[in-house]
């Protein structure tokens, strides 16, 4: 069996499509400089982890770990690098400032990390990566009206030292997906991460995010951020 870059094989003069299972590993949501709204979040009980910066794309962020996704607030603190440094594809100023567009990002990690996965994508080098790792992005990300869709590099590793989960007691368990769209793109369909992430259509930009099945409370976090939470 010979397998090709597009996550197909070859067997016996037949194509045959590899069923490769994209799990969620974080999400994320642009908000404004420094990420003021997070704060909203530690009213809720969440505890805040460390944050990052990314060089040549012109972000940083504030991050929520939790027992099995994080939760990123991501800014733009530096302009002039997020247009002309190695992540000006991922457009994230003018997603930034256009307020028709997604905000959100899903980013998955590949159930088969040999096999690239078969979606639609273009690969994006960051200067915090080292050569040959990239990001597969989704070649949705010129359509505004569907979050960021993008596959950590397949090669790599879970980090050795990750940050521990800060919040160990939330288990994510649904993402809902608003989007303006009648329809989803087939990219933003391959992320459905088996089901795990539905997008709902017609409806205006938002994030919910249940947590724990939705066994305590709820918090919509408008108009500060398209979040909502039930935990």
């Amino acid at each position: 069996m010979q397998e090709n870059s597009a996550g197909f094989c070859k067997r016996n003069n037949f194509i045959v499509q590899l069923f490769i299972v994209l799990s969620l590993d974080h999400v994320f949501i642009l908000v404004s400089p420094s990420a003021p709204e997070a704060d909203a979040l530690l009213d809720i009980g969440l505890l805040e982890g460390s944050s990052n910066e990314h060089p040549g794309q012109g972000t940083s962020n504030r991050r929520f770990f939790m027992a099995n996704t994080t939760l990123e607030l991501l800014f733009i603190n530096n302009i002039a690098e997020a247009v002309n440094g190695a992540g000006k594809k991922l457009q994230l100023v003018e997603r930034a400032i256009d307020a028709e567009a997604s905000p959100f990002g899903l980013v998955t990690r590949s159930t088969q990390p040999d096999v690239l996965p078969a979606f639609s994508h273009w690969r994006y080098q960051p200067d915090y990566f080292p050569a040959p790792m990239r990001f597969l992005v989704g070649k949705n990300s010129n359509n505004f009206a569907e979050p960021l869709c993008i596959c950590m590099p397949p090669e790599l590793p879970m980090p050795s030292k990750a940050p521990r989960p800060s919040n160990t007691e939330w288990y994510l368990t649904r993402v809902d997906i608003s989007i303006p769209g009648s329809k989803s793109s087939p990219v933003l369909n391959a992320f459905s991460c088996d089901g795990f992430v539905q997008v709902q259509h017609n409806k205006d930009h938002h994030m919910h995010l249940v947590f724990n099945d939705a066994k305590t409370a709820s918090k919509h976090f408008f108009p500060e951020m398209q979040l909502s939470i039930e935990y």
